[in-house]
């Protein structure tokens, strides 16, 4: 390969990489506004509200019953949240037991009135619409 063709080449695959870069980076942006208000919901003991705008991924392996009383046990004792830091974000396009799709897991590392050093995982997954609505959230 001659060294312009080799040039081009590599320009080639960075600029395939950096949209690519781009274009996740975009999707976790999207996604993390539509986490924070979520995240919002809970916060207030809206956990009904949360289901409510939640992903049908969500939704549909839960019920409201059910919902209500895990948060209830989960997060409610746990008082107040005081902080909650960005501990990463990662995009996905597959994630195990959950229909493919365009995905983002955060990691957040929260600070509650009863209880510091939790760890909340919040995923998003980008709906046939085009918005972004959280598919799991998980405490530990």
């Amino acid at each position: 390969m001659s060294g312009q063709a080799t040039k081009c080449a590599l320009w080639l695959v960075l600029l395939t990489s950096s949209s690519v870069h781009t274009d996740e980076s975009e999707a976790v942006a999207a996604a993390r506004d539509s986490v924070d208000t979520w995240l919002q919901l809970i916060d207030g003991g809206q956990f009904s509200e949360s289901l409510e705008n939640a992903s049908p991924v969500l939704r549909n392996a839960i019920t409201d019953e059910n919902w209500n009383q895990s948060l209830r046990g989960s997060r409610s004792p746990l008082g107040a949240v005081q902080s909650r830091k960005l501990l990463g974000a990662k995009f996905a396009k597959d994630l195990p037991g959950a229909p493919p799709g365009d995905y983002v897991v955060f990691g957040f590392a929260s600070m509650f009135q009863e209880h510091d050093n939790i760890i909340e995982t919040v995923t998003a997954k980008k709906n046939d619409n085009g918005v972004w609505r959280v598919a799991g959230y998980f405490i530990r």
